[in-house]
C-alpha cells in the first residue's frame, strides 16, 4: 500500500519530547509530498504554534483534556472522527498513545502503527506481557526507536512487525568554539529521573574539571544547596531553561548523563553530531546503538561516582575525533529517518 494519507493521533500539544517528534515528522512527512492531518483531543499545549502550516490539524468537537481515564474517552472519539478523514495510515506516536488503538480499529481497516519510546513494559508486574498485548491487539505494525526495545518486544508480540526506528534528532548548525579540554555539560530536568545530585557527586571526585548544567525542575534547591555543601560554586554553573543548547555543545569537552532511565536520550545524539563524546549511565537501550567506539564515549553500568570521574578523564584524554562523532549521529538526521517510516509505512497492510 501507500500511505499517502497519514493521520498522526495526540492527545494534546503538551511539551513533551513525543510530541516534538512528531511534530517534527509531520513537517518531514509532508515535506515528501504526504498528506499529514493531526487529529487532537484538544488545542492546549504550547507546541501547537510550531505544528507546520501545511499539516492540517482537526481537533475533537468537545474537547478531551487530559485526566483518569481520559485516553479511553479520546480513544472513543476519535474513532467517530475516522470515517470522514479517511486516513490510509495512523501513527500513534508513543506507549502513552497505545490505549488509542483497540478502538481505532474497530472504526477503521487503515493500519495503524505504534511507536513504541519506552520499555513496553514494567519489569517485575504480573502478566504485564499479556496486558500489553491485548491493550495492542489492533496494532498492525511497531516501530521501536532502538535495537533494544525491538529485542524486548519480539518474543512478546509473535509474528507481529516489529522493526527500528530511530527519532530524529534536530540541530541548528553554530560556530565551532574553541575547546578547553576540561568543560563539561549536563543537560535535562531537575528531577528525579535525570539524578542532578550525581552529577555534584561525580564532580566533587572529579577535581580539576567543570561542569555547566542546563535546566530546571523541582530539585533546582536541592541542587543549589548541594553546590554549597560540596564546595563546587567555581566549577559547576547552573544556568537553568536555555533557548538553544547548541552554543553549549559547541564549548563543551564531553557530555554528562545521568539519568535513571530514559527511552532515547535525544541530547546524546545531539552531543556526537556537535563532535562532543558521551558518559553516560546505562539508562538506555539506545546508548549501546549509539556509542559504539571508544572515542564516542562510555556507558557505565555502575553509579559510582569515582568510576564517572575516571572515565570522564579517560575520554578527555582521547585525541579530537569530531569527525568519527558525527558518523555515529548521521541515522538521526530527520530527512533520513523520516524516508525510513514512509518506507515501511508503504510495506504495511491493514
Amino acid at each position: 500500500m501507500s500511505a499517502q494519507r497519514i493521520l498522526i493521533c495526540l492527545h494534546d500539544f503538551h511539551r513533551g519530547g513525543t510530541e516534538r517528534i512528531a511534530l517534527g515528522l509531520a513537517r518531514d512527512w509532508t515535506g515528501a509530498g504526504r498528506a499529514v492531518t493531526i487529529l487532537c483531543g484538544s488545542l492546549e499545549g504550547g507546541l501547537r504554534e510550531d505544528v507546520d502550516p501545511r499539516v492540517r490539524v482537526v481537533p475533537l468537537e468537545l474537547p478531551v483534556r487530559r485526566g483518569f481515564l481520559s485516553r479511553l474517552r479520546l480513544a472513543r472519539a476519535m474513532a467517530r472522527q475516522l470515517a470522514a478523514l479517511k486516513p490510509d495510515l495512523i501513527f500513534l506516536p508513543g506507549n502513552f498513545h497505545a490505549p488509542l488503538a483497540n478502538s481505532l480499529r474497530r472504526a477503521t481497516d487503515a493500519p495503524i502503527v505504534l511507536k513504541i519510546s519506552n520499555p513496553a513494559v514494567p519489569a517485575g508486574v504480573p502478566f504485564a506481557f499479556s496486558i500489553f498485548r491485548w491493550l495492542t491487539r489492533g496494532v498492525s505494525g511497531f516501530a521501536a526507536m532502538n535495537r533494544g526495545l525491538q529485542r524486548q518486544l519480539q518474543p512478546m508480540l509473535p509474528g507481529r512487525p516489529v522493526v527500528t526506528l530511530y527519532d530524529p534528532v534536530y540541530l541548528h548548525a553554530v560556530p565551532a568554539a574553541r575547546k578547553s579540554g576540561d568543560r563539561l555539560l549536563w543537560i535535562g530536568r531537575l528531577e528525579p529521573q535525570k539524578d542532578p545530585l550525581l552529577a555534584l557527586k561525580i564532580m566533587a571526585a572529579a577535581t580539576g574539571l567543570r561542569l555547566t548544567m542546563l535546566g530546571e525542575g523541582s530539585l533546582r534547591r536541592d541542587v543549589e544547596q548541594g553546590i554549597q555543601k560540596l564546595s563546587l560554586q567555581d566549577r559547576v554553573t547552573l544556568e537553568g531553561h536555555v533557548a538553544a543548547i547548541e552554543p553549549f555543545l559547541a564549548e563543551a569537552d564531553a557530555l554528562l548523563i545521568t539519568s535513571r532511565y530514559e527511552g532515547g536520550p535525544a541530547v546524546a545524539v545531539e552531543a556526537l553530531a556537535q563532535g562532543v563524546p558521551v558518559v553516560s549511565t546505562d539508562c538506555s537501550f539506545l546508548l549501546h546503538d549509539l556509542i559504539t567506539s571508544p572515542e564516542a564515549g562510555i556507558v557505565l553500568r555502575s553509579r559510582d561516582p569515582d568510576l564517572f570521574a575516571a572515565a570522564l578523564r579517560e575520554i578527555l584524554a582521547l585525541p579530537a575525533a569530531p569527525q568519527a562523532r558525527q558518523v555515529l549521529a548521521a541515522p538521526f538526521e530527520p530527512r533520513a529517518c523520516a524516508k525510513a517510516y514512509l518506507d515501511w509505512f508503504d510495506s504495511l497492510d491493514g
